[in-house]
């Protein structure tokens, strides 16, 4: 069954369910009505900054209809469940998207028995552009004109959460702090996420210069095809050569495609991939740190672990004792 609400509609339904704030800096909604059931909670930080924490399960699809409005700059991460967005793409676990402006009219559908959880971070325009002009950062011309007010389009920029980001989230659910060690964290992971994330945003902009010939629709999916190689094959992936001739391009390209597509080397997104799932392994299994390491392609387990801690900053057997999980209230 699907269920069709307006924007306005909607607020009003965590309007109605009960509020609550924790205190002068957090605030939070239970959601539990016919619709389904989860919480909404808001974390007020300085800097202009909120933390958005959404955890939801509806018994329907629900479809709730937008009108153009215009929002802050907005750090959206997706750790479970699916939506279809406005611009009818999906956004699910792991993708994240940076925007600012008006949102496109239409519609976003979330789907039904399906466990949500994301987290938004949203930043006051003139903060995140204090951030920029302070270092006379170059950033792409629309997007300067937003957070300046000089512009009313829409500027959206689609995104995959690296494992780095992965582990931030992780750490802003699982605070271990109260008071004001709390804000510290939790302003300094979100400052670290919207680094990260905007670093994406400035290097894709210079990439599309560097790599105008190599940018064609043709190329691009075979750059895709070949990453979704190695993900497959992540234990034991082919050569840079044999990776190349898969697809049907030559190194140079497979590089440079990687560079601007990815942000990365091909091999490097096989090391932050093996890397994720070493994570996941250890978080969601019973798995010990040598199976870990053995399923992952690693037959050294002092070199896994040693590329573990380069990548969290922690060592697996101590990351398997921290590892907490959050319910879904």
């Amino acid at each position: 069954m699907t269920i069709t609400v307006s924007s306005h509609n909607w607020k009003e339904f965590w309007q109605e369910d009960k509020q609550q704030y924790l205190n002068k800096h957090e605030r939070i909604w239970s959601f539990s009505n016919n619709l389904g059931k989860g919480y909404q909670k808001q974390i007020f930080l300085r800097s202009g900054i909120s933390i958005y924490i959404h955890q939801l399960e509806f018994v329907d699809n629900i479809v709730e209809t937008i009108s153009a409005q215009k929002f802050l700059p907005e750090f959206a991460f997706h750790l479970k469940g699916k939506r279809q967005l406005v611009d009818g793409k999906y956004h699910q676990a792991g993708d994240n998207f940076f925007a600012i402006g008006p949102c496109l009219s239409g519609t976003q559908q979330w789907s039904a028995n399906s466990s949500i959880l994301k987290v938004d971070i949203h930043i006051e325009p003139n903060h995140l552009g204090s951030y920029l002009n302070d270092y006379n950062q170059k950033t792409p011309s629309q997007l300067n004109q937003l957070l300046e007010g000089k512009d009313e389009k829409f500027y959206f920029d689609p995104g995959k959460t690296t494992p780095q980001m992965q582990l931030c989230l992780h750490q802003i659910l699982n605070c271990p702090y109260q008071g004001a060690t709390q804000k510290i964290y939790l302003e300094g992971k979100a400052l670290e996420l919207i680094a990260m994330r905007f670093q994406e945003v400035l290097s894709k902009d210079n990439s599309q210069h560097d790599s105008s010939q190599l940018m064609i629709a043709n190329d691009i999916e075979r750059i895709h095809q070949a990453k979704e190689i190695l993900r497959c094959n992540f234990e034991n992936p082919p050569s840079l050569p044999e990776l190349a001739r898969q697809v049907g391009l030559n190194q140079r390209k497979l590089k440079q495609g990687f560079r601007a597509c990815l942000g990365t080397t091909a091999f490097g997104y096989l090391h932050d991939y093996r890397m994720e799932q070493a994570r996941l392994l250890l978080t969601d299994t019973q798995m010990g740190v040598t199976q870990v390491a053995h399923s992952v392609g690693y037959a050294s387990l002092p070199s896994f672990s040693a590329a573990f801690r380069k990548k969290f900053g922690i060592c697996p057997r101590t990351y398997i004792g921290k590892e907490k999980k959050v319910p879904l209230e």
